[in-house]
């Protein structure tokens, strides 16, 4: 009898459970973000990171997107050899949908760079980092480095 009466006493609180948490308020799901069509297929052969949020300042403008970011291409010698393709696939592939490169999003330098591009509203930006062993105190980084490719693009 008192088997009994437990097994029934704990069928009421699974059920009892099963409906409070039933009508709880749901919290919407967060939208995932996603980069423009235009970038894809994806460079390769590189891994790709799933996309993010991304808010970023250029100037004195804010902007907010997603971005994706490549597993780092490790030990190289010519860093170059891997952004430069990278740039070259996108500026191909950008331009023939209608981007315009976009001069006032640009820079660059020593550790990293980006070129930007804009259609209507939107903007992407194809970017690079380098990440250099050794940083000596009076003179250049040398390679060996890490390269970082990443992607960012905004909504039109």
């Amino acid at each position: 009898m008192i088997r009994i009466f437990t097994l029934v006493s704990a069928l009421a609180l699974v059920a009892g459970g099963a409906w409070y948490w039933s009508t709880w308020p749901s919290v919407p799901p967060t939208p995932r973000p996603a980069l423009s069509s235009d970038l894809y297929p994806l460079y390769n052969p590189l891994k790709w990171s799933e996309p993010q949020f991304e808010k970023l300042l250029i100037g004195t403008t804010s902007y907010s997107g997603a971005s994706i970011t490549s597993a780092p291409v490790t030990n190289t010698m010519d860093p170059g050899s891997i952004f430069n393709p990278f740039d070259q696939y996108y500026d191909q592939k950008l331009k023939a949908v209608g981007w315009q490169v976009a001069n006032d999003l640009a820079a660059g330098g020593h550790i990293g760079g980006q070129t930007g591009y804009r259609k209507g509203a939107a903007l992407i930006l194809i970017r690079f980092q380098i990440n250099y062993y050794m940083r000596p105190e009076n003179a250049p980084s040398e390679c060996p480095c890490d390269v970082t490719l990443s992607l960012f693009s905004t909504s039109p």
